[in-house]
């Protein structure tokens, strides 16, 4: 359902995305105490030559810090694998690079529920040079009432 809302909220764009997971171990045991996965991705405009990251994930905890890292990594790999043809109104094909891309900064947090302090990620992610655009179920519960959604 979140990737079709982001869908939604880009149609222009192409999506490039990677799938990974967070693992919890025990500090004492070294057992696995859980798994969370999660979604990473590139929402891409060639025609305005930019590009968002974005985070799907169900629910976000104090993993919250290794997302600016993560992110870094993924921009990092984009440009030695992946080479977009797209097709346009005018053209045929149009073939770019995802290096040619500007990255804005601005990271997509697609998530049902954060279970740290909002206010906390978003000053993570500002010291870490990026903007926080949060789209949780209060976000969408708005949206859905026809409140303009902050």
């Amino acid at each position: 359902m979140m990737m079709s809302r982001m869908g939604d909220e880009f149609p222009q764009c192409q999506r490039v995305h990677v799938d990974w997971e967070f693992t919890l171990v025990d500090k004492v045991t070294q057992e696995i105490k859980n798994r969370k996965k999660f979604r990473v991705l590139a929402i891409q405009n060639n025609t305005q030559n930019y590009q968002h990251a974005a985070i799907i994930i169900t629910e976000l905890g104090q993993e919250y810090v290794q997302i600016p890292s993560m992110i870094k990594k993924f921009f990092s790999e984009i440009p030695k694998t992946v080479e977009v043809i797209s097709k346009d109104h005018f053209e045929d094909k149009e073939m770019f690079s995802s290096s040619d891309l500007r990255f804005t900064g601005n990271v997509y947090l697609y998530t049902h529920k954060l279970i740290v302090p909002e206010d906390t990620v978003r000053k993570h992610f500002q010291e870490n040079n990026l903007m926080l655009v949060l789209r949780d179920h209060k976000y969408w519960q708005n949206f859905g009432e026809g409140k303009n959604p902050a």
